[in-house]
């Protein structure tokens, strides 16, 4: 028993070592040559370990505060709301998806850190592939429907992976974060509902990490990046660093290269500078000296000297036949930029069999190249479907199928949208400069709180639409009119008149 208690502390020391040498060989992507007999005997489940991020971000000594800090964060937020997500069983790769999109967002932190503040922040876009591409999959994972809170809570928590795109004054990323809290935590409120007075600690757990990630990364923003993603100011370009962080050997030489010859020329110019400044009087002299005659006259023989009165800035001077110097050009009148818009979120296109709605979402000018010449399409396959559209801007949408139940449109701003027959209603709500299409027949259209609306009917659905519409103006219906059409404001001015203990309302005479 007395030598067993010796060997003890060397038995700890020896473990320590090895689990050091393991983390060391998972970050440098090494596969180990062995498992212990403890791990082999234990089911295989995912680990902290293996949720590490890839080798090619992993922190080195000369790293800012801000990527250290960010490494503590995985460490302590993101790692337990993954090993939450797998000690759920039913969540398939939810935990290492979750991972590998906050590896995504270091990735940026890294590069911002090496490189000078961009002209534009959209420049940045091209480096959050490896985040929307999780996301994507993450949307994609199809789980069991007793999980679909939880979907919804970590889809709401992962519209904060834009805050890396929020830049003073349009929008601080702290409080941008902090929107997400409350969002997310409406769905894991009904999760804890369900499970409320069960013995069920890991969907407890679940909310709870949920919520700690959001408030810690929230605390992480403000105190590095609290106007907007925080860059090197030495740095070098944003290009040249995310060649430097890829794992091209070539391109990396390259970079290098062209970054040499970049600072050779710099200290050419700059020693030619100096030697421009410091003989430029001595040579000008000399030149001089080398332009006289041989009689001794010079350049500046035979001018003629100007006294004071002659000179035009002195208050000597005499106007008389001396030409009057030019006024002074009034400075150009200050032209104020107009204040950027807000970051919309992530942009979303897709169906939910829940409530059967194609739900459109963010979608912008941007975004809509990635679709076949721009145009967003929508294949409705069920007439019970429905069509949300929300925060849209300067896109063209079309519905494809032959009917569907409603069509709603949300927030949006010069946002077109073409569509066959409606069984319900189109309804247009907070918008501004939105055109709808009809190729079959609409039969109600409610308009609220919108400026500047444009319908374009059919032949077929001439005769059976209604407009209802309130607080609204600059609408017009466009109709067929032989081989051409004809447009129609929608009355916004009526004249209202009390008669016989009744008001009565009529069109103004402007629309007649």
């Amino acid at each position: 028993m007395a030598s067993k208690t010796k060997l003890d502390p060397l038995r700890e020391f020896l473990d320590a070592v090895v689990t050091r040498i393991e983390t060391l060989e998972s970050h440098c992507g090494i596969s180990g040559a062995a498992v212990t007999a403890t791990e082999s005997s234990t089911p295989t489940k995912h680990s902290a370990l293996e949720k590490t991020p890839s080798a090619r971000h992993i922190t080195g000594e000369g790293e800012t505060p801000a990527v250290k800090a960010f490494d503590t964060f995985l460490t302590r937020s993101v790692y337990p709301l993954a090993d939450t997500c797998d000690d759920l069983n039913d969540m398939g790769d939810m935990g290492k998806l979750l991972v590998d999109a906050f590896d995504g967002a270091k990735y940026v932190v890294v590069l911002a850190s090496r490189s000078k503040k961009p002209a534009s922040i959209a420049e940045i876009a091209p480096h959050l592939k490896p985040i929307t591409e999780n996301v994507a999959k993450i949307r994609s994972l199809r789980l069991k429907r007793e999980f679909d809170n939880h979907c919804k809570a970590i889809m709401e928590m992962l519209a904060c992976m834009s805050w890396v795109t929020c830049e003073a004054p349009a929008q601080l990323p702290a409080p941008f974060v902090k929107e997400c809290i409350g969002s997310s935590e409406f769905w894991s409120n009904r999760i804890r509902k369900d499970f409320k007075g069960k013995d069920a600690p890991y969907q407890i757990a679940f909310c709870d990490n949920m919520k700690k990630l959001l408030t810690d990364l929230a605390a992480y923003i403000t105190e590095h990046h609290k106007t907007g993603l925080t860059f090197n100011p030495k740095g070098v370009s944003l290009a040249e660093a995310a060649i430097r962080l890829s794992d091209d050997p070539e391109a990396v030489e390259a970079a290098e290269k062209a970054a040499e010859e970049a600072t050779k020329t710099k200290k050419r110019q700059s020693a030619v500078g100096n030697t421009v400044k410091g003989g430029n009087v001595m040579g000008m002299m000399a030149e001089l000296a080398q332009r006289k005659n041989a009689d001794g006259s010079s350049a500046a023989t035979g001018l003629k000297k100007v006294s004071k009165d002659q000179q035009t800035w002195r208050k000597e001077f005499k106007a008389g036949d001396a030409p009057v110097p030019a006024p002074k050009p009034k400075p150009a009148p200050v032209v104020k930029k107009a204040p950027p818009k807000k970051k919309k979120g992530l942009p979303i296109l897709e169906y939910q069999e829940r409530g059967q709605k194609w739900v459109v979402e963010n979608q912008t000018k941007e975004s809509a190249k990635h679709y076949d010449n721009g145009l967003i399409t929508i294949d409705v396959s069920d007439p019970k479907q429905q069509v949300y559209i929300y925060n849209c801007d300067q896109v063209t949408i079309k519905v494809n199928g032959a009917k569907f139940k409603s069509l709603i449109i949300d927030k949006c701003e010069k946002v077109n949208v073409v569509f066959d027959t409606i069984i319900s209603g189109c309804e247009v709500v907070n918008s501004k400069k939105i055109g709808t299409q009809v190729d079959g027949v609409c039969p109600v259209f409610t308009i609220d709180k919108t400026v500047g609306v444009t319908v374009w009917l059919s032949e077929a659905s001439c005769a059976i639409s209604s407009f209802s519409t309130s607080l609204s103006s600059e609408m017009n219906v466009s109709i067929p009119d032989g081989d051409d059409r004809k447009e129609m404001p929608i009355p916004e001015q009526f004249v209202h008149k009390v008669s016989n203990g009744s008001l009565t309302s009529e069109v103004s005479d402007l629309y007649h």
